[in-house]
């Protein structure tokens, strides 16, 4: 689903968003994190996902699941359809109803800020609630100092491995991917039905899938273990 997938639990954006960050795509974020969750919880609706991947690994038949990601796809249109809209209107910006390559990378790259943002503040807040618990669990608390330092830590490296990411798919090379994608008529331009129709899919196929997401969060963990690890073994915080 994106990088709106990275969990479920997500508090939705509030407050000030900093320059460069879309509000638009923060709400296809949040609404994804949300379709997430609510995933997690339909468990008739997991069972009769698991039966259709049996049955395409078994017999080769893969219409059930076919249907299941093609129900997935214009629930994606319709449920960001105002958002949609709203970028293709602000990312239009000669307004000649058409995107092109320049446009669109300049719509990747606000896109890759504004998940830089948004996965940044999500990962290390559910890191810090996940911590919070295990402490609970074992009959200790985290005191604000032990707090602090845990967030300087997981922003730190956040920061990196985040940037790292968009780094690598802010490019020319990306943006031929996503024209792949979108450009059903390979005229060399993306016009706005096929904005609307595909972009979410480009965003899941090029850019960011829901498993490189998770594994953006399970890095970031990784790479600050030791550091918070020393944090509540040490007497100075």
């Amino acid at each position: 689903m994106g990088c709106g997938a990275t969990k479920s639990n997500t508090p939705k954006v509030e407050g000030k968003i900093p320059t460069g960050v879309d509000s638009q795509i923060l709400q296809i974020f949040d609404y994804e994190a949300k379709r997430t969750e609510e995933i997690k919880g339909d468990k008739e609706f997991i069972k009769k996902v698991l039966a259709a991947q049996k049955k395409a690994y078994a017999s080769g038949d893969k219409s059930d699941l076919e249907k299941f990601k093609n129900d997935e796809k214009e629930r994606k249109i319709i449920s960001n359809a105002i958002a949609l809209e709203t970028l293709w209107k602000k990312f239009d910006i000669d307004g000649n109803e058409k995107i092109d390559h320049e446009e669109l990378l300049e719509l990747l790259k606000v896109y890759l800020q504004t998940a830089v943002y948004w996965l940044k503040k999500t990962i290390v807040e559910q890191a810090v609630n996940r911590l919070r618990a295990e402490l609970a669990e074992s009959g200790s608390n985290m005191t604000d100092s032990q707090r602090d330092h845990v967030i300087t830590v997981l922003n730190k490296h956040a920061t990196n491995v985040l940037q790292e990411w968009s780094g690598s798919k802010g490019s020319p090379e990306t943006v031929g991917k996503m024209f792949q994608t979108m450009d059903e008529n390979n005229d060399g331009v993306i016009e706005k039905k096929e904005f609307l129709k595909h972009f979410m899919d480009s965003l899941e196929n090029d850019v960011c899938c829901s498993s490189k997401s998770r594994v953006i969060a399970k890095n970031v963990a990784k790479a600050s273990k030791r550091e918070i690890t020393w944090i509540f073994k040490s007497n100075a915080v």
